[in-house]
């Protein structure tokens, strides 16, 4: 697939989108900046491409924005706006949220702070013969405050049983599967933009912080911690990139995989690097290494992303070749 949107212009949308959430932090503010700037034309004209730049831009402004349930409605097929609400997977989970269990549906999974000015919300529900995209009324959702270590996330914990008639079916053109790899794609971009962010500052620190009379950047101990994250970085940032050329469920979820472990290695070592003020509320960067542990979680982990693929690719019994060399 042949990119849509020059370089150049990308861009320039890329630092307008992280003008827009830096203005705008609390999610619905955000939102809307980002729809009155064209987010919905991006991502229906090149969704790949407008999903991989606004999510580099969350992750660089550490945004709270609700753009995942847009990914994941556009890759389902139905309508995207500002009050687009879908039911995401429980943490370290990628399968659908919901299960059909006789005349009652059990939902255990995660939604966005867009629950609260949204009429409907669209579920996956798994019946037995895969997931089926349905809508459900979002006064039926009762959802549990922000908790853990980043009370500031866009998500809340879901956990309820309805009716199962009071679902009604969505006339989709996606699958559960690509709105799995699109969501993978999407995420992974945003570990990478908060990794590049935690980096960028660690850097710094060691230029300007002197110790027995040089910059602690001249050690050895800290030059090796902050090449091993570019590393993983540019690593996982080559994968992504694979992403929006091929739509592959694989791939997608493989540079979540290694994005996700990208960002938790460069959060360990930035912190350590950044020495004392990196433990406090002082500096900047614990709100990023907080949500680092959230997003990571999102529609599988670092720690659970590998097991399921190792699965997969026992059940083929053959490893594709993901990216030509």
């Amino acid at each position: 697939m042949s990119e849509l949107i020059e370089a150049d212009d990308l861009a320039l949308l890329a630092t307008g989108f992280e003008a827009a959430m830096a203005e705008a932090p609390a999610p619905g503010e955000a939102d809307q900046a980002l729809f009155d700037l064209g987010w919905a034309e991006l991502l229906d004209a090149a969704s790949s491409q407008g999903s991989a730049t606004a999510f580099s831009a969350l992750g660089k402004t550490n945004s709270a924005a609700c753009l995942l349930d847009d990914v994941v409605a556009q890759a389902l097929g139905t309508a995207v706006s500002p009050d687009t609400c879908v039911v995401f997977p429980s943490p370290h989970q990628a399968t659908a949220p919901a299960q059909r269990r006789g005349d009652t549906v059990v939902i255990d999974g995660l939604v966005s702070a867009r629950l609260e000015r949204a009429n409907t919300a669209a579920l996956a529900v798994e019946n037995g013969d895969g997931a089926v995209a349905t809508a459900v009324d979002a006064a039926l959702l009762h959802v549990t405050a922000a908790k853990g270590v980043d009370p500031g996330h866009a998500y809340r914990r879901l956990s309820v049983e309805i009716a199962a008639d009071a679902l009604t079916p969505l006339a989709t053109s996606g699958t559960w599967e690509a709105a799995v790899a699109a969501a993978h794609s999407a995420l992974a971009h945003q570990l990478l933009g908060g990794a590049r962010w935690m980096l960028a500052e660690a850097r710094q620190h060691a230029i300007d912080r002197v110790q027995f009379g040089r910059a602690v950047a001249s050690f050895q101990a800290i030059r090796h911690k902050l090449a091993e994250s570019l590393v993983l970085i540019e690593g996982a940032e080559s994968v992504a990139q694979g992403c929006l050329h091929d739509p592959d469920p694989l791939l997608a979820a493989l540079a979540k995989s290694l994005a996700g472990q990208a960002a938790l290695t460069t959060a360990t070592h930035a912190q350590q690097v950044l020495a004392g003020i990196g433990f406090t509320a002082e500096h900047q960067f614990h709100r990023w290494m907080k949500r680092t542990l959230v997003i990571d979680t999102l529609f599988g982990s670092a720690s659970s992303l590998p097991i399921e693929i190792g699965n997969r690719l026992l059940s083929q019994d053959s490893a594709p070749r993901l990216i030509q060399l």
